[in-house]
């Protein structure tokens, strides 16, 4: 428990209020950001805003116009092409994502990731004399390389052309490849340098395939919030379009992973990532091949994903198994209580779990961590360090450099390899250093707290709080954490540890809200016996049985016996808001409907002069009954509209020119999926009604269509070529063999149709192989099919929250 709070700064109410107003946000996220040192509306504003078009082009970065070239050069020359990944979660979906990238081009190339054990961190000599003996003309590196100067000389000597993708530290000498793409290269026109190997791996694809890969945003995403990078800048964007993507139109792998963790995945945060989907990647490269891994992320076989899935939930376990062992033999090694930085090495000490270890330890005794597995065959040790603070553990050990036989990482994590002879030699060192940096190593010891609540605004701790949260300051990770709140002098209720050995603390305020405390069981006793306490925690939601609470995550309680009339001073003096200034309800809303009541996700909007209570019935089938209610019913396909109004008396609106102003029916239906968001907007402009619920239905046939890749329709055409003819009765089992469904393979047939390259008469489908290469875009029908998916990725994806700021930024931008 940090013993030191940082409280928020007193902050005048008037201030807030005016941002709040200028920006039409909830005053408790203007305080937060306040406190956060964004003191103006222009420097809020950007913070929030989150839009694809914001990221960096990729032709900001160094040798980016480059390494595209060559790689053209290689696809149009037919070369034998290499990516050279990583074991952990930011290499496989690193190399993932350019494997994809080369699928979507018709293109095969092959694609290694190296054992932990075998190959070891980084550019391996033995794999490179081994790429270049099987005639590789094309190698590139994800989320590695930048260390490789012998190896990558090696293979540029023998015609192996290198390519470097990298995110990690630069070394003095950089090797002298055919492109290095690095965000933080001397060269680089980047203003923001701190992606993760996933996501320079994303901007290499980008500029590859000239578009944007938005279906890769997702990998990119886990890259990032797994190699724990700042959550910031471009990285926020990549992360915040990632989550929506996981969220609402999950790749197979992603999907089958996340029903083993047990993730809702409607309710994804970087949190469930990191602590679900991270590990279990992870597990395959600390245990043994983080291959399957790949070909997880990458599959279009539901059955091929849920097998490996469960091959990862297996190896996970194990991999728990590993860390509880080496962290009981870690802990044994130690002597002191408070060590200026540690290593500590043992005799076979699984290698995969080493760094989960060194931030276990970390997190007990808050110093820089060096874990060492020794090899008593070879006297070489093997392991993985981390560090605390601002403490830079890369730039403190480079300075060692010379005793290590392998070397690498970033200011934060780092690999190394070294004799055992020089150990005690890295152990002074790294004490050495510690002790003259002991104000970086405290940086961030003391609790920092971004909003105080006394316990007269316990009303303001609601579900609305909590989304409102997630919706304006998330994602939240590294550099961008969870919001920390001070709960002064609330009732708490019942402190107990609890759980099979006591380690996790619980309490209650009320029926709505509970505590949690994961290790903190111990402190049950303690705080049973304070009467006057401020509690640090962090807000979430717990959800169980359709039943709904506010989630407090225990951080620290601090006793404030002897300063009692302290604790209840004015909200406006203490760095929060009034409990006045509480989210004002919608005036004239009405009741939900029993039938929906607690079921579906609901928000509130504010546009222009209006506020809406919103309700989510994007995922639900089509009810005759959901017509029969006195609202306002929209539909937005004339011919689906002439087709209800045929079964019912209520009259449907297709244009907003036909709304009746005279009526105040209390609710309004948008029956059918827009268009584009114009459609939509047209109406809330308008719109007199305080309760709008979103149906967006869109029929499984065009469902279908619109759930069709690019990929997916380049191996049907793949297939399509490889048979002499498929008689027209053969159609649905070769949508079968192609693992699409029979609307796909038409739709497909159409595409391909109109760019000449099959022909299709009453019998036969034949393949037309001296039809020249053409663009997809050159057919209607799929260009037609992009407007569509991309229009269904707008309104029919992500949360009401993420749709909400979407229609707005689509709005300033008209």
């Amino acid at each position: 428990m940090q013993e030191q709070w940082q409280e928020p700064e007193k902050i005048e109410q008037a201030t807030i209020d005016e941002i709040a107003t200028t920006l039409d946000l909830p005053p408790i996220i203007v305080a937060i950001m306040v406190n956060r040192g964004f003191k103006t509306s222009a420097a809020i504003k950007q913070f929030l805003t989150v839009d694809l078009n914001q990221l960096t082009a990729p032709d900001q970065f160094n040798d980016m116009t480059k390494a595209v070239a060559r790689i053209e050069s290689a696809i149009e020359n037919e070369e034998k092409i290499m990516i050279y990944g990583d074991y952990d979660a930011d290499g496989v979906t690193s190399v993932s994502i350019l494997h994809e990238a080369f699928m979507s081009l018709g293109i095969e190339v092959d694609y290694y990731v190296p054992s932990r054990f075998t190959d070891g961190y980084g550019p391996n000599m033995s794999r490179y004399h081994e790429f270049v003996e099987q005639g590789y003309q094309l190698l590139i590196t994800v989320d590695n390389g930048i260390t490789g100067v012998a190896e990558v000389a090696y293979a540029q000597s023998h015609g192996l052309d290198v390519i470097i993708t990298d995110h990690h530290d630069l070394p003095a000498e950089l090797p002298e490849a055919t492109a290095i793409v690095h965000p933080r290269h001397p060269n680089s026109h980047c203003e923001f340098g701190y992606f993760s190997g996933a996501g320079v791996a994303f901007y290499l694809a980008w500029g590859l395939l000239g578009d944007l890969p938005q279906e890769l945003i997702d990998l990119a995403a886990i890259g990032t919030i797994g190699d724990v990078m700042p959550i910031v800048a471009d990285n926020r964007i990549i992360v915040a379009a990632g989550l929506q993507q996981m969220s609402q139109d999950p790749r197979l792998g992603i999907l089958a992973l996340a029903k083993q963790a047990k993730l809702d995945l409607a309710r994804l945060t970087t949190r469930e990532v990191s602590f679900g989907i991270v590990p279990r990647l992870n597990s395959l490269g600390r245990v043994g091949s983080a291959r399957p891994a790949v070909a997880l992320l990458t599959t279009y076989d539901e059955t091929e994903a849920d097998q490996i899935a469960q091959q990862v939930e297996q190896v996970n376990a194990e991999r728990q198994n590993l860390v509880k062992e080496v962290a009981q033999a870690a802990a044994a090694t130690i002597t002191s209580s408070d060590p200026a930085a540690l290593v500590v090495a043992g005799e076979g000490w699984a290698e995969g779990v080493l760094g989960i270890v060194a931030s276990r330890l970390v997190d007990q005794y808050h110093c820089p961590t060096l874990v060492l597995s020794i090899d008593p065959a070879t006297q070489s040790a093997k392991g993985s360090g981390r560090s605390v603070g601002d403490f830079n553990l890369f730039q403190a050990l480079n300075e060692y450099r010379d005793h290590f036989t392998k070397f690498g990482g970033h200011a934060g994590a780092v690999g190394l390899t070294l004799p055992v002879a020089a150990i005690d030699g890295l152990r002074e060192h790294l004490v050495q250093q510690s002790t003259q940096q002991q104000a970086a190593i405290n940086s961030s010891a003391d609790l920092v707290v971004d909003y105080r609540l006394n316990a007269q605004q316990l009303p303001q701790l609601t579900p609305a709080l909590v989304n409102d949260l997630q919706r304006y300051l998330g994602p939240f990770g590294e550099q961008n954490p969870e919001p920390v709140f001070e709960f002064d002098q609330f009732p708490w209720q019942g402190w107990q540890a609890i759980g099979k050995t006591g380690q996790t603390l619980k309490a209650r305020l009320n029926a709505d809200v509970e505590l949690i405390g994961f290790r903190h069981g111990a402190e049950a006793q303690t705080l049973n016996q304070q009467t006057h306490l401020k509690v640090a925690g962090t807000l979430g939601l717990n959800i169980w049985q359709n039943k709904t609470k506010v989630q407090i995550t225990f951080l620290a309680a601090q006793s404030t016996a002897s300063s009692v009339s302290q604790a209840t001073m004015p909200a406006d003096q203490s760095g929060s808001t009034s409990a006045n200034s509480a989210p004002t309800t919608v005036a004239g809303a009405t009741t939900v409907p029993t039938e929906l009541s607690g079921k579906f996700p609901q928000t509130e909007w504010h546009w222009a002069q209006h506020r809406y209570q919103v309700t989510d019935l994007r995922r639900q089938t089509f009810k005759p009954q959901l017509l029969q209610q006195d609202w306002n019913y929209i539909c937005f396909d004339q011919h689906l509209a002439q087709q209800l109004t045929r079964k019912m008396t209520t009259k449907i609106y297709t244009r907003p020119d036909q709304l009746d102003r005279t009526a105040t029916r209390s609710s309004t239906l948008f029956i059918d999926l827009p268009l584009n968001h114009q459609q939509l907007t047209s109406y809330l402009d308008v719109l007199t009604s305080p309760s709008l619920y979103l149906l967006f239905y869109t029929s499984p046939q065009r469902r279908e269509r619109l759930q069709l890749q690019v990929p997916q329709l380049r191996l049907i055409l793949k297939e399509i070529y490889q048979q002499p003819a498929i008689a027209r009765p053969q159609l649905p089992q070769f949508a079968q063999h192609c693992q699409v469904t029979e609307a796909q393979l038409h739709f497909g047939i159409q595409v391909f149709s109109e760019l000449n390259f099959v022909k299709m008469d009453k019998e036969r489908l034949t393949a037309n192989r001296q039809a020249p290469k053409t663009p997809l875009l050159n057919s209607a029908t799929f260009r037609r099919q992009q407007a569509l998916q991309q229009s269904y990725r707008q309104l029919a994806m992500g949360n009401l929250n993420q749709l909400e700021a979407f229609l707005k930024t689509s709005q300033k931008d008209r």
